[in-house]
């Protein structure tokens, strides 16, 4: 999407986190219809963010353990 073009590859920090950054990627999952056309993914909760996580390589936070 070229609205968001100029943001994949910057960072941006979670609300309420305590400064944790996260990437802007860019994946054809996502679809460009419908709301915004963006998508916020945590791969270690849905099996499609899974997919689209390991694609770009993200990585899966494990805080079952804190």
């Amino acid at each position: 999407d070229e609205r968001y073009k100029h943001l994949v590859g910057k960072r941006c920090v979670v609300p309420q986190s305590g400064g944790r950054t996260i990437p802007i990627i860019a994946d054809e999952y996502v679809d460009m219809e419908f709301g915004t056309g963006a998508l916020k993914i945590t791969p270690g909760h849905d099996v499609n963010d899974y997919e689209i996580g390991k694609r770009v390589g993200l990585p899966i936070i494990n805080i079952m353990n804190k």
